[in-house]
């Protein structure tokens, strides 16, 4: 299932290009004209110039590629995890960055979509954010989602709380102060390894991460008229702190790559039904590919990653209580 998932995620790249650049989902063409904007917090800052929907569509398409790319040549080989966690057990696929990512998604995408269900069974509605929109422009703005967000919500307010509480290093060479500085914006974690980490500095960290979770959510149901109502603020606050904990334990490219999957991943597809053969994108019958993705992430596969999460977080409380007391400890 994990090969699946992640041989469907490569052809996203290719089926998405062909919908922007190849067939009509509206009135809108990939030569349309816009202006991008990036979150600052809760903020929107409307950028001072126009870019192509095509062109901002293949800029961020490159930079997901790229982080990818990353991740897969993280820790353990894709090949060495996948035999390492067949024989060894599921949590030695997490021993690769592109394994742990999918298996992220899968779980992100599952458990989130429990909560929806569960708070749309009390009668509370979560909103319709497709009513009224643009098919190209929405399906642009679900690509440009996760890497403006996870910048807005998550460097802007947990890696500038990790800048300003890391240990001091006085006499550093610039060079390498600035590329300390980057590593901590890339993965805030950075600050807690060492002898020189300090508890404030877990405090101010996870206190900026439940900060960027609640922000997040609340943004999604205060911010720019999206459609959504008060029932999606659960889910979107729960999504903010796994995304803000992807962040701050693994780094800037696994929390987006995260949200792509939420956001570009599960519609990509869908997207590509309504260009090539005129099923409606947020209908859900008479799709194979969508539904595959959808019975995918939301049926077996994603159960398996929530198992997987679930028993690699058991055999580390189990780990952590079998470790022998420090020296001295008791005595």
């Amino acid at each position: 299932m994990v090969a699946l998932t992640l041989a469907m995620m490569a052809i996203s790249f290719p089926i998405g290009t062909y919908a922007v650049f190849f067939t009509h989902l509206s009135n809108s063409t990939a030569s349309s004209q816009g202006y991008p904007f990036l979150w600052i917090g809760p903020l929107a800052l409307v950028l001072p110039f126009e870019v192509s929907y095509g062109g901002a569509f293949l800029a961020v398409t490159a930079v997901y590629v790229a982080m990818f790319v990353l991740a897969a040549t993280q820790g353990r080989s894709l090949a060495a995890a996948a035999k390492s966690g067949l024989g060894k057990g599921y949590r030695e696929f997490f021993s690769n960055r592109a394994f742990l990512t999918v298996v992220a998604i899968g779980f992100l995408v599952y458990t989130a979509g429990m909560i929806d269900a569960l708070v749309q069974a009390t009668g509370a509605s979560v909103g319709n954010p497709f009513t009224g929109t643009d098919d190209l422009k929405y399906f642009l703005e679900l690509t440009l989602a996760p890497l403006r967000e996870e910048f807005g919500f998550r460097v802007l307010i947990i890696g500038l709380a990790a800048l300003a509480v890391s240990p001091p290093r006085p006499g550093l060479p610039s060079r390498q102060a600035v590329a300390t500085a980057l590593k901590t914006l890339w993965r805030p974690s950075a600050i807690l390894e060492g002898a020189d980490s300090s508890v404030l500095a877990v405090v101010v960290l996870w206190a900026a991460g439940a900060l960027s979770a609640g922000t997040f959510g609340a943004c999604h149901v205060a911010c720019g008229g999206g459609g959504w109502e008060v029932g999606k603020l659960p889910e979107a606050v729960y999504g903010g702190i796994v995304l803000a904990y992807l962040y701050i334990r693994y780094g800037f490219h696994v929390a987006v790559l995260a949200h792509w999957g939420i956001d570009y991943f599960t519609s990509a597809y869908a997207f590509f039904g309504q260009g090539a053969f005129g099923i409606p994108w947020a209908s859900t019958p008479g799709y194979f590919l969508q539904q595959v993705v959808a019975s995918d992430l939301l049926g077996v596969f994603g159960l398996a990653c929530v198992l997987m999460v679930g028993y690699a977080g058991i055999m580390k409380l189990v780990s952590r209580r079998s470790r022998p007391p420090p020296d001295g400890a008791g005595s």
